[in-house]
Order: structure tokens, then C-alpha cells, then sequence
């Protein structure tokens, strides 16, 4: 009867304690990231007394959460792109609500009324009253474009902020897991399952893969391992933290760095990953090119071949005229600085490349002073390539480099050849410094010559000037022109990324930066109605950094409106220029998705790409939100608490549990007649 007794008994213990497993399941129906329990119970082991063997009823094995570690994978991976969408679409929606397009106060509309303004001076060029109109639409140009750049960049620093929110976030989730990681496994090695523990660390887990993308990995001891960017952030109960760091001493745009390592780490897919490229993974140092500032700096190498050329006396021509040259770049509104290589000079053993920022006087002065050779003169041009290149090597590798030859010989000199590998290490070697060749030559030199074998300079350019031009105010003008016409090229070329707001900011500044240089190149081209020269048109606030948004204004000498320009010349009723510069709306000033557009269509490309970007991001957090739903709806059927499921198992508990009870009722009867009872007869 004993061992009966201990059969009930723990009977009565193991279904007690599934009905308080019940219990705290059902109490918990509905708290989010609880994993419901269930009793494992299994037949206790027997006392064995030799051949006698004693059973000893059930007994508890384990109290288990009952969830799908595959499932809880799936979801994570799901939460962790709808974190990046999300980041994403709210940026997108933010850009759009600050374009204003197709509003009647966005900058559409102001640039319209202001293209119009010149059209309606172009009919009444001598109009004060029209003068003014421009003027105040002009103004109000300014103020919207200045208005748009004021928002992206606030937009951009509250991005910035979050993201050093997002990050502590992340650090205070790590922390709470190390911690936890210690309490399990205690718990662990005491022989406890500590569910609850295990709820609360899978809960930060997958808030934590909506921030970043976590990889997680159990440990033999109950532990939970979580490495990002091929980082551990926990280690059974170490952490180690991430911090934001400004991506460089002038900027303020946070950078994610692992602590102790001091090296950036990439995050993958997650919210904070989609609000670095919502606002650009780039430097916010003021005037980076990266964050939209435009990149109008020419660093020009001029080389002059003064050999065996007193026949057409360009180099006479030259000296006269590359003044030009320097006042063309710089009404284009371009960041220029000249050097200067003579070869063919006689005694000169090596080419030498001689920086004369904007002292034109100076250049001009040491090509005089250059005294040719006498002889027939070939050289390699790859070594002028490699001298030219040595003087720029120190330059910050975002200038844009341009190599302009003057020559009346061919490739390499009069009679010179050159092979197809020497024009191909020519090729490269121009690339690899970065240069951009322009050749004012004879055009017999363009192309080379069967007879003489000799190699003509457009196997390396398309860049061709004829250097026997009598016009060579003209000529200087026109090798300008194709400097200006590359740095607007570049410019407006933006390569495709990620980043949402640093390349709208490209693109927008592209637009303004390019309109306000060509609107300043015409308008200083003219005279005003006082028969003075033009000045410029827009003008930067601060003179020290392009033309862009936020620096920006109408020049304050339009105050005057006389001295707004409309004619070329200083005649009553010329309207050339105000047609000119209403013209440039529709001119093919732009480079967008390879091809050369006008200022009106690339603006509208403009706003055509950040619909359609913010209707696909819309479009896959919505898609994403049902993977999410979806997920979570599969792992709940297996984690989730039912109540249904619950009460039968309450029923069949408290069953067990009386009929342990009564056993042990019979059980007590039975040995209250063994022990009260048995031997009474005969007494």
C-alpha cells in the first residue's frame, strides 16, 4: 500500500503543478512575446531492491515553452525588412510633402513664373515696370529654392538624430540580453527552466531585428549569441556596444562604429539602416560634394609645344590671347586654377608642370621666356601624362582635372609615331590621373596619316580645337566652353544609389547651380539699359562654396532695375540676351539617365523619380506588413495561448487530479482498517 501511496501522490504533485502551468497560461492570453507552457511528464524512474522493483508513480521532466525557432527566424527576417521599408517610405513621403509637386507653390511653378518673366521682358526690354516684375519673381525664386534647401537639410538632421536614437536603442536591447544571458544561465545550471526569461529575451530579440539585421545563436548553456555585421554585440553575458560617431571632423552625420574595434560596422537591412540611406550615407560637412554641394572646381594643365611652330606663330597667339581663357572660366562661374608645362623648350631635360593658381600674367611671362628647340623634337606623350600627373597627385581627387595641349605637330611630335599599345597606355594613363584631354592643333593632325605613319590626337580625344584659327579670342572661348560643358556633365550626372535625400540634394542642386551659372555667363555678356556691362544675375551668399541651395540670391546690384540685361549691345529695343536666357528652360544643359536633357525636363525627372521611389517603398512596406502578419499569425499558432486548448487541458488535469485524490482517500481508508481494525476478533 505504501508504494500505492506514492504512486497517488505524485500524481497528485505533477497535476497540481500542470494546473498552475494551466493557469499561468491562461493568464497571460494576449501579453505579447509570451510563448505559451506545457508539462512533460514521464513515468519515474523504479527503485529497484534486488529482484524486486518498486514503481514510483510520474514525475515532472519539464516544464517547456512550446514555440518554433524556425518561425521565430522567419518572422525576424520579415520585421527586419519592414523596419527598412518603413525608414524609407516616411523619408519619401517627407521629400514629397517638401517638393510641393505638382503644388501651385512648388518650385516648379516659381521657375515657371520666372522663365515667363524673361519671355515678357524679351517684348519690352526697355520696361521698367517688367523690370521690377522679373525681379520680384526672381526673389521669390530664390526664397523657394533657399525654402526647399532650409527643409531637406532639417529633414536630414532629424534623420541623423534618430539614427543616434535608433543606435542607443540598440545598445540598451544588447544590454538587457547580456543580462539575461546570466539569469538563464544560473537558472539553467541549477536545473530550472526559466521561461519567463526566455520570453522576455525573445521579445528584445525581435524588436532588435527590426532595428539591424542579428544573427542569433544558442549556446549550450541557455545562452543567446548575437552577432551583427560579423560582430558579436553578446556574448553569453559580455556586450559589447556600438556608438555613433560623426563620419569625419567637420561633419555631424553619424557613422555606426563597433566600441573597442573603432571600426564602422554595417548594420545590413533594418530601420536603422534604411534612415542612413533615407538621409545619405555621406559626409554633412558643409560644401561636400557627397552631400549635394556642386563640384564646379577645373584644375587646368596647359601644355605648349613651342617647338618648330614660328611658321604659324600660334604661341604668339597664344600669349596674346589665354587671358581669354581664364576670364571665360570664370564669368562660367567656375572654381579654376591654371598650370603650365612647356616642352620643346631648348636645354630642357625633363617636362616640368608649374602651378599659377589665377596669375595669368605670370603664365604668360614663363611661356616668353621659353626658348624652342632647333631641332626636329619628339617626345613621349605618356610622359607628359605622368609629369602633369605628379603635380596634381596631392589634390583632392574630386577636382576635376583637365589636360589642354597646344601643338602644331602630331602624337608625340613632327614625325613621330605611336602604336596601338602606346595609344592604348596613353588612355590609360590619362584615366588613371584623372584627366580630361582637350588638343588645339593643326587639323591636318587630327587624324593620322598613312603616308607618314605619323599618329593623329583623336585616337585619345574628341576634344578637338584647329590652333591655325585666326579667331582665337573665339578659340579660348570655345576650349572654356567644353571645360564647362564636362563640369556641367558631371554635375548633373548622379550615379544611382540608395541615398534618398543626399541625392535629391545632388540632383536639385545640380539644376540650380547649372541655371545660375549659364543665366550669370549670358547676363554679363550685355549691357544694361545705362550702356554699362552686365553683372552677374544670381550670386552666392557665401562666396567661398558654390552656387546651391541655401546660397543663393539675386544680386543686390538688381536693385537697380537698369541694371537688369536684356540686349547685347547697347541699343534701344534689342532684346537678344532676355531671349537668350528665356531660351535656356528648353536648352540641353543636363545629363539624366544618359541623356542630355533641358533644365525643365530634368526637374521633372527629378520629381518623376521621388514618386515613383516613394510609391515602391509604399508599396513594399505594405507587402512587407502582410509577411510580417502573416508570420506572426503562423509562429502564434504555435507559441500562441488557446483557450480552448486550455480549458480541455485544465479538465483532463483536474480529473487526474481526483482520481489521484481518491486513490489516496482509498489508499488512507485501507490502512485506517489495517491499523485500527485487523486484530480485534477475539478480544
Amino acid at each position: 500500500m505504501i508504494p500505492g501511496l506514492n504512486y497517488a501522490v505524485s500524481g497528485l504533485s505533477a497535476n497540481q503543478r500542470a494546473l498552475e502551468v494551466t493557469g499561468h497560461n491562461v493568464s497571460n492570453l494576449g501579453t505579447a512575446g509570451f510563448a505559451r507552457q506545457g508539462v512533460i511528464m514521464a513515468t519515474a524512474l523504479p527503485h529497484v531492491y534486488g529482484n524486486w522493483k518498486v514503481e514510483m508513480g510520474v514525475s515532472i521532466q519539464q516544464i517547456r515553452q512550446i514555440r518554433h525557432l524556425f518561425l521565430d527566424n522567419i518572422y525576424r527576417v520579415e520585421t527586419n525588412a519592414q523596419g527598412y521599408w518603413e525608414a524609407r517610405s516616411t523619408a519619401l513621403n517627407d521629400l514629397q510633402a517638401i517638393l510641393a509637386e505638382p503644388m501651385a507653390e512648388g518650385l516648379q511653378s516659381a521657375l515657371n513664373r520666372f522663365w515667363d518673366g524673361w519671355q515678357e521682358l524679351s517684348k519690352a526690354p526697355e520696361s521698367l515696370t517688367i523690370r521690377a516684375l522679373l525681379k520680384q519673381r526672381a526673389d521669390a525664386l530664390v526664397d523657394c529654392i533657399n525654402h526647399i534647401g532650409a527643409q531637406l537639410n532639417k529633414l536630414q538632421k532629424d534623420l541623423n538624430n534618430e539614427i543616434k536614437l535608433r543606435i542607443d536603442e540598440v545598445n540598451e536591447i544588447t544590454q538587457k540580453i547580456a543580462d539575461l544571458n546570466i539569469k538563464i544561465m544560473s537558472a539553467e545550471a541549477a536545473g530550472n527552466t526559466p521561461n519567463d526569461y526566455y520570453d522576455e529575451r525573445n521579445a528584445l530579440v525581435d524588436r532588435l531585428s527590426t532595428l539591424v539585421k542579428a544573427e542569433t545563436y544558442l549556446g549550450p548553456e541557455g545562452n543567446m549569441d548575437i552577432m551583427v555585421g560579423g560582430y558579436y554585440l553578446v556574448s553569453k553575458g559580455k556586450q559589447t556596444r556600438i556608438y555613433a560617431q560623426p563620419s569625419d571632423d567637420l561633419s555631424q552625420f553619424y557613422t555606426p562604429m563597433v566600441e573597442g574595434f573603432d571600426v564602422e560596422i554595417h548594420l545590413g537591412q533594418g530601420l536603422i539602416q534604411g534612415l542612413l540611406e533615407a538621409r545619405g550615407q555621406v559626409s554633412g560637412a558643409k560644401g561636400s560634394y557627397d552631400n549635394g554641394t556642386p563640384n564646379t572646381t577645373a584644375d587646368v594643365t596647359i601644355v605648349v609645344d613651342i617647338a618648330n611652330n614660328t611658321t604659324d606663330d600660334y604661341r604668339t597667339k597664344l600669349q596674346n590671347n589665354i587671358r581669354e581663357l581664364a576670364e571665360d572660366l570664370r564669368k562660367r562661374g567656375l572654381d579654376y586654377n591654371l598650370r603650365l608645362m612647356v616642352i620643346g623648350v631648348d636645354g630642357a631635360t625633363e617636362f616640368e608642370s608649374v602651378n599659377f593658381g589665377r596669375d595669368v600674367d605670370a603664365l604668360i611671362n614663363k611661356i616668353t621666356s621659353s626658348v624652342p628647340v632647333t631641332v626636329e623634337y619628339t617626345y613621349d606623350f605618356g610622359d607628359v601624362i605622368d609629369k602633369a600627373g605628379e603635380a596634381i597627385s596631392t589634390l583632392n581627387p574630386e577636382v576635376n582635372r583637365y589636360l589642354l595641349m597646344f601643338t602644331g605637330d602630331s602624337l608625340n611630335g613632327d614625325g613621330s609615331t605611336a602604336s596601338s599599345d602606346d595609344i592604348k597606355t596613353y588612355q590609360e594613363k590619362l584615366n588613371a590621373h584623372g584627366f580630361t584631354l582637350s588638343v588645339a592643333t593643326k587639323t591636318d593632325n587630327y587624324s593620322g596619316s598613312d603616308d607618314t605613319g605619323e599618329s593623329g590626337w583623336d585616337a585619345l580625344t574628341g576634344r578637338l580645337y584647329d590652333i591655325t584659327s585666326t579667331g582665337y579670342v573665339d578659340l579660348m572661348r570655345a576650349i572654356s566652353k567644353g571645360i564647362n560643358d564636362d563640369v556641367n556633365m558631371k554635375i548633373s550626372t548622379i550615379p544611382e544609389d540608395l541615398n534618398i535625400i543626399s541625392s535629391v540634394k545632388k540632383q536639385l542642386n545640380a539644376l540650380i547651380n547649372i541655371m545660375a551659372r549659364e543665366i550669370n555667363y549670358i547676363h554679363q555678356s550685355g549691357k544694361t539699359l545705362n550702356g554699362a556691362d552686365g553683372g552677374l544675375f544670381f550670386e552666392p551668399v557665401n562666396d567661398e562654396l558654390p552656387i546651391e541651395m541655401g546660397n543663393l540670391m539675386v544680386a543686390g546690384s538688381l536693385n537697380d532695375f537698369n541694371n537688369i540685361v536684356a540686349s547685347a549691345i547697347d541699343a534701344n529695343g534689342d532684346n537678344t540676351l532676355a531671349l537668350r536666357i528665356a531660351g535656356l528652360r528648353n536648352a540641353n544643359l543636363m545629363t539624366g539617365n544618359g541623356k542630355v536633357l533641358s533644365l525643365d525636363t530634368y526637374y521633372q525627372n527629378i520629381i518623376m523619380d521621388v514618386g515613383n521611389k516613394g510609391q515602391e517603398a509604399a508599396n513594399m512596406l505594405e507587402s512587407q506588413k502582410k509577411l510580417v502578419q502573416q508570420a506572426d499569425q503562423l509562429r502564434q499558432s504555435i507559441m500562441g495561448v488557446s483557450l480552448d486548448e486550455e480549458m480541455t487541458n485544465m479538465i483532463k488535469f483536474k480529473y487526474a487530479y481526483n482520481a489521484n485524490s481518491k486513490i489516496i482517500n482509498v489508499i488512507d481508508s485501507m490502512l485506517e482498517t489495517l491499523i485500527y481494525r485487523l486484530g480485534l476478533a477475539g478480544r
